[in-house]
């Protein structure tokens, strides 16, 4: 046989198989990487300004039978703060089961105490068993949480609560403001600081610091204001953005921590419950948004600039 009939031959099936099968990896790979660079937690200095941690506090069932699948949905990861004693024991609330599942497929878990106690009521002997002893309780099940949760929005200015809850926790997570500031700088009316150091040089609790990481409370908002699901979407698209103003040219800040109770739970009524095609609607904007959504082993403290980062 010439050359010339060597090189205008087909090519035989098998070569043509081995090329159309590496052409459909290539394409399916396409997408695979940028969907993953979406979910993936971000560098020191990430890129996308907009950044929004979400929460799910007191271990309702709810959280993994309604909300999960949304989350699901969106590929989210979400931080779940659990009260130990509540799991197996508590109508309404997950099992040991449903919150191993959460963990192995990558959701964040931390402790909202063994009971639920407010912790500024308890002797110094019973908050190191609330908050010592969940952690031990979690890691009973092969968790290892390394973020506390105050229930109530109590405890995080106690000096003594606030020095358990360090011996046990890298971070601490209250309540009260739409953002919590990573270098803890951005509260001139309560604060002059300009990093997260727990205390002053005089020993006295800083009012910001990374035991008292500041969230916004979705449903407690709802209870306050007496908003109806609207009122509650349009509040709630105010709080994600108004980090805007603070995340300039990739640098992080501020950052948006958003805390959920019950979802599409009618039982305990309307108090502390998002409606499910409310909290879909939310994961919507966020997702269509391009909204990085962490948790919050994502963020972790520095300890030679005294601030928080994302990992």
């Amino acid at each position: 046989m010439s050359i010339e009939a060597k090189i205008i031959s087909p090519p035989n099936v098998c070569t043509l198989s081995i090329l159309l099968g590496f052409l459909i990896f290539l394409w399916f790979q396409q997408f695979d990487v940028g969907y993953n660079l979406q979910a993936q937690p971000g560098a020191k200095n990430i890129t996308n300004h907009k950044v929004v941690i979400l929460n799910f506090d007191d271990s309702f069932k709810t959280q993994f039978t309604q909300a999960k699948p949304i989350l699901d949905k969106y590929r989210f990861k979400a931080t779940f703060y659990v009260v130990c004693k509540y799991l197996d024991n508590k109508k309404g609330y997950m099992n040991w089961t449903e919150l191993e599942t959460l963990y192995k497929e990558g959701h964040d878990i931390g402790s909202h105490t063994m009971n639920h106690a407010n912790l500024s009521d308890l002797s110094e002997k019973s908050v190191r068993y609330q908050v010592g002893q969940s952690k031990g309780c979690l890691q009973g099940h092969g968790i290892n949480a390394t973020s506390f949760a105050y229930p109530f929005d109590k405890g995080w200015d106690n000096t003594t609560i606030v020095n358990i809850v360090s011996k046990y926790y890298d971070l601490a997570r209250t309540a009260s403001s739409p953002l919590t500031f990573l270098h803890c700088d951005g509260w001139k009316d309560k604060s002059n600081q300009t990093d997260c150091r727990t205390y002053t040089k005089n020993g006295k609790l800083n009012y910001a610091n990374r035991y008292s990481i500041r969230g916004w409370s979705h449903d407690l908002s709802r209870q306050v204001n007496s908003y109806d699901n609207p009122a509650l979407f349009d509040r709630f698209i105010q709080v994600v953005n108004s980090q805007s103003k603070y995340n300039i040219n990739g640098t992080i800040k501020a950052i948006p921590i958003i805390i959920y109770h019950r979802a599409g739970d009618k039982q305990g009524g309307d108090s502390y419950n998002t409606d499910l095609d409310l909290f879909d609607k939310e994961m919507k904007y966020l997702h269509d948004g391009n909204f990085r959504v962490l948790t919050m082993s994502d963020l972790a403290y520095d300890k030679k600039s005294n601030s928080i980062y994302i990992k």
